[in-house]
């Protein structure tokens, strides 16, 4: 009788081990504040995020601060070189991909608009782009209040005025 009633409860262990592996990360766990605890030499491209509130101010990587908002709106620290260097905060768009688990924060896409209406042609000859690519990664976990992802690089292709001079 105690032999079935240890592998019945041997093979539940075993089954909810299974599926605590495979836990799913959704849009709604990036929202919020995250920021980059200021690193002494970071070697890879891995970084680990956390809940603005939890790391002291002091330690904050300068420039680190994202939010990630409903509706697919989003918020970062950008730097202007005409400023001394100041912060401001951007205003952008961003989205995830349950199944690949990317995220990917755009920026600029109101200035592109209004670009857009002033100047048609010009805005053509960019490739009539729809937002700058910000910021990519990977999501490779998330436990603790700390997201661990993986930063994809930028991809830099020849715009469409260098492809017509050839």
């Amino acid at each position: 009788m105690k032999r079935p009633v240890l592998f019945s409860i041997f093979f539940i262990l075993i089954a909810i081990g299974c599926n605590a592996q495979e836990a799913t990360i959704s849009e709604y766990d990036l929202y919020g504040c995250w920021v980059l605890e200021k690193e002494t030499s970071p070697s890879t491209n891995i970084a680990i995020y956390h809940r603005c509130g939890d790391i002291a101010p002091e330690d904050v990587k300068f420039g680190s601060k994202i939010t990630l908002l409903a509706f697919n709106e989003s918020e970062h620290e950008s730097t202007s070189d005409q400023a001394c260097f100041s912060t401001f905060t951007e205003k952008g768009t961003w989205e995830f991909d349950e199944n690949t688990r990317v995220a990917s924060l755009y920026s600029g896409h109101k200035w592109l608009k209004e670009f857009k209406q002033l100047y048609p042609e010009e805005y053509a000859s960019w490739g009539s782009p729809e937002k700058f690519d910000k910021l990519k990664f990977r999501v490779i976990g998330m436990e603790n209040k700390q997201l661990t992802v993986e930063i994809i690089p930028k991809q830099y292709h020849k715009s469409p005025r260098e492809d017509s001079l050839e």
